[in-house]
């Protein structure tokens, strides 16, 4: 009797680097993502002191030699209603929902490497799935965004003749840049855990006797 044993542990230890690259990635995609949403600097006045974001701002001080500007909130205080436009409100509540599902998306990655073989499949394609809203929401808020250009608050620090999807005499700031970096890398996270180790099920040995 003739015994050959085929073993798939070591495609099954490839198939482990592609579960630990997705860990690292959805971590780096909710602090990138997270950092975007919490900076002013969306689009910039070509005094480089007036910044605007998506929630917050910076005005340059007046009669200040020296480079000084404020920043804070739209209004004071963080508040969909202090938001100078309706279509930064909803871009807002977009792109701010869709950090919060990257963030909770690379806490659930790293549970995948604490809970039981059992559960883990279920884990993996829901946090797929929770993956794959984020990255549509921060899309959809990327969009959003610039059709809000034409409004008066936008007008009245970037010139008449900014329009949906034209800055005016501003310009787009590294944030909004970095958001959308950000926002494409994403895709790569449901992608990379479909091909995860645990998901695919390649954990197994196979013996063949003869």
């Amino acid at each position: 009797m003739v015994m050959v044993e085929y073993s798939a542990r070591s495609h099954s230890e490839s198939m482990n680097y592609v579960h630990y690259i997705w860990i690292l990635l959805s971590i780096l995609v909710s602090v990138t993502c997270s950092f975007c949403f919490l900076q002013p600097e969306w689009i910039i006045h070509p005094n480089v002191r007036n910044a605007f974001g998506i929630y917050a701002f910076c005005v340059g001080n007046a009669g200040s030699a020296q480079f000084s500007r404020t920043c804070g909130f739209y209004g004071g205080r963080f508040g969909f209603g202090n938001i100078p436009c309706t279509i930064w409100q909803a871009a807002c509540l977009l792109y701010g929902g869709g950090s919060l599902f990257t963030c909770f998306g690379a806490l659930c990655s790293l549970t995948t490497m604490c809970v039981r073989k059992g559960w883990n499949k279920t884990l993996v394609l829901s946090t797929r799935y929770l993956q794959i809203s984020s990255v549509f929401l921060m899309t959809s808020g990327l969009l959003v965004f610039p059709l809000g250009f034409d409004s008066n608050y936008f007008r009245l620090y970037c010139g008449a003749g900014a329009d949906v999807f034209n800055s005016g005499i501003c310009h787009v700031g590294w944030t909004y840049v970095l958001a959308i970096v950000g926002a494409a890398i994403s895709i790569f996270c449901p992608i990379l855990s479909y091909f995860s180790a645990e998901e695919t099920s390649q954990n197994e040995e196979f013996d063949f006797k003869i």
